[in-house]
């Protein structure tokens, strides 16, 4: 009887191998990236790192410009602002002073941003929470995305001729004043996170220069090392809606307190 027996060739061998090879490796590069994937703590947003623009190249206040481009690491963000409720814990826990507005009904809800807090509380509170401040760049990444929007939601006029998604000077939003932190979802950044745009400036970690845009560092600017008042980012319900755009910069001396200054917080994701 004849038997044909065909061997398999020294090159299919390798060719197999080495697919089965690659096929093992990306079984485990999957495997340890589902377990090493960042878990957000309880409230915060995840930012990934990387480029995004920053500023404008014309129009808003001179201090926006020019447009450049900055580098951010990775970092975790508050979705909401600082709410009465979360400070008051905080309040509790550590006896730190409380707040001027907090028997102020137009302003004291515990699910309210708490306001009248001066940059000093605010990181105050973010340490405790085991964090900071974001810096401008930060809080900007997160509010506008990398497309160069100039409102968390796009376009000025993206959602329609009515503010009825930020909460801006007037009561057509439904609040004269602040309102919830977990309102206004239709205004929402292209990463999540809600009032970005309006409800309360927010407090962030830079001091603040004028020029600081014309030779800021490229990666993890964190403002100028000589400074006398401290970056709001935001706009607020004072404001109108030109007010709120995310380029924009107010500032005011670290010890001020105003019924329209809030804040969220940032916890470094590789610290």
């Amino acid at each position: 009887m004849k038997i044909n027996i065909t061997l398999i060739s020294p090159e299919f061998n390798t060719s197999f191998f080495l697919r089965l090879a690659i096929s093992f490796l990306l079984i485990l590069t999957t495997t340890f990236h589902a377990f090493s994937q960042p878990t957000n703590p309880p409230g915060m947003t995840y930012i990934p790192e990387g480029y995004f623009q920053m500023g404008r190249s014309s129009g808003g206040e001179k201090d926006e410009r020019p447009m450049h481009y900055v580098y951010t690491s990775a970092f975790y963000i508050g979705k909401y602002e600082v709410s009465n409720a979360e400070y008051r814990k905080f309040v509790e826990m550590t006896h730190h002073p409380k707040p001027p507005f907090w028997n102020d009904d137009r302003f004291n809800p515990p699910d309210f941003p708490v306001v009248g807090v001066n940059w000093n509380d605010a990181m105050a509170y973010a340490r405790w929470r085991g964090g900071r401040l974001p810096t401008e760049a930060e809080w900007e990444k997160a509010a506008r995305g990398v497309d160069g929007r100039l409102f968390p939601w796009g376009a000025k006029w993206d959602k329609g001729f009515f503010f009825y998604f930020v909460n801006v000077y007037g009561e057509d939003d439904n609040f004269a004043y602040t309102a919830p932190t977990t309102y206004y979802e239709g205004g929402a950044s292209p990463f999540g996170l809600l009032n970005m745009s309006g409800n309360v400036w927010e407090w962030c970690l830079d001091g603040y220069s004028v020029d600081y845009y014309r030779n800021s560092p490229e990666r993890n600017p964190e403002g100028p090392k000589i400074f006398s008042m401290k970056v709001l980012r935001g706009g607020s319900w004072a404001n109108d809606i030109d007010g709120a755009e995310v380029t924009r910069r107010a500032r005011n001396f670290p010890n001020v307190r105003k019924e329209m200054y809030g804040f969220r917080i940032v916890i470094p994701a590789n610290p």
